[in-house]
């Protein structure tokens, strides 16, 4: 009884070790609006996910009035425990209009420019642009903006429909809305 159970506890920790170091991503439900949080529009469940990661995170504190966190998703990278994330799917009420917030720990380059550019001022992470082209998985132009952050912490971007599979069947929120979401991004206590 008692190598059964040391054996128990070595695979529940191994499997644990797995799950952090593979590749993985958790979805958390659609959430009920009484459950979501006021500022950041997460359900209690979705911030604990997030904070979970070990990561300082960051969201916007301004979303557009008819938007909620319709999915997060974590992420680690098999060949670096390093390659932390998360990203954070918002949609409208209707479901018409989507945008993202991605986070990353490192592993980033300069996103080339597009067809537009938009001038991003964050109070705490400068300047920056948001630029409107064809990136990703995007089959038409959409909005990216380019990674804000410093090179000792985590990188934030805006992602705009089309880029990722969660945000294929919406479209984007008008270039100026997007740049107003940007700018709003906070750390959260």
């Amino acid at each position: 009884m008692i190598k059964l159970s040391k054996y128990s506890v070595k695979l529940a920790f191994s499997c644990v070790i797995a799950y952090i170091i593979a590749s993985t991503a958790a979805v958390i439900a659609q959430p009920k609006p009484s459950q979501t949080n006021s500022l950041t529009k997460l359900t209690p469940t979705q911030l604990k996910v997030l904070r979970s990661l070990g990561l300082k995170v960051a969201l916007p504190s301004y979303i557009p009035a008819d938007f909620r966190a319709d999915k997060v998703l974590v992420s680690a990278g098999r060949e670096n425990v390093d390659s932390l994330g998360y990203l954070v799917v918002y949609k409208n009420l209707s479901a018409d209009k989507c945008f993202a917030i991605e986070s990353v720990s490192g592993g980033i380059g300069d996103l080339p420019s597009g067809s537009r550019s938009y001038p991003i001022n964050s109070p705490i992470f400068g300047r920056s642009v948001l630029e409107q082209g064809v990136y990703g998985n995007a089959k038409q132009p959409t909005l990216l903006s380019q990674w804000l952050g410093s090179e000792n912490g985590l990188f934030y971007r805006f992602v705009g429909t089309g880029i990722v599979p969660e945000l294929s069947n919406c479209s984007n929120v008008t270039p100026q809305e997007a740049v107003r979401i940007t700018q709003s991004i906070r750390y959260l206590n």
